[in-house]
């Protein structure tokens, strides 16, 4: 019975000093402390402050980071509703095609038209912004191989004997 009752008191002792400690523990650090001093002189520490500024800047950022993947699902969803959209346009195409094969025109005759339209893109981007230009390219040929004299700029900051 004695031996019962001490292991009570000793359970009792452990106990209640754990809920001290309790007092002195960070649990931002996860740093346990035994005294009250070296406990708050850790609160004004740097390092428990800059924890604290970091897990702030963290919750804040946190929320940016929902609104951001919001917002990427929300285009993503919209680029679906677009597909979808076009997916639907095509197979309405399809099914009036038949219908008015009379009125649309050969495919070969819209594909030589395709093809000259392409050719002619293909012209005014190879010389510039004209159709004609094969003469604009000669002609920058031309004034390249030819050298420009030199003509000396007089100027009020340098000296007369600093040109020889």
């Amino acid at each position: 019975m004695k031996i019962q009752v001490l292991a009570e008191r000793e359970h009792k002792i452990e106990t209640d000093v754990k809920e001290i400690r309790k007092t002195f523990f960070c649990e931002l650090c996860n740093k346990q402390y035994k005294l009250a001093m070296e406990f708050e002189a850790h609160l004004s520490s740097y390092d428990h402050n800059h924890r604290k500024r970091f897990k702030e800047m963290r919750e804040m950022h946190g929320s940016s980071r929902d609104d951001r993947q919001k917002r990427e699902q929300q285009r993503q969803e919209r680029e679906m509703a677009k597909f979808t959209q076009m997916a639907a346009n095509k197979k309405q195409q399809e099914q009036q095609t038949p219908e008015e094969a009379g009125n649309i025109p050969a495919p070969s005759m819209v594909r030589t038209a395709t093809a000259l339209a392409d050719q002619d893109q293909r012209k005014t981007l190879k010389f510039g912004f004209s159709a004609k230009g094969g003469s604009s390219k000669v002609t920058t040929l031309v004034n390249k191989s030819v050298k420009k004299p030199k003509v000396t700029v007089a100027s009020i900051f340098s000296n007369e004997s600093d040109e020889e």
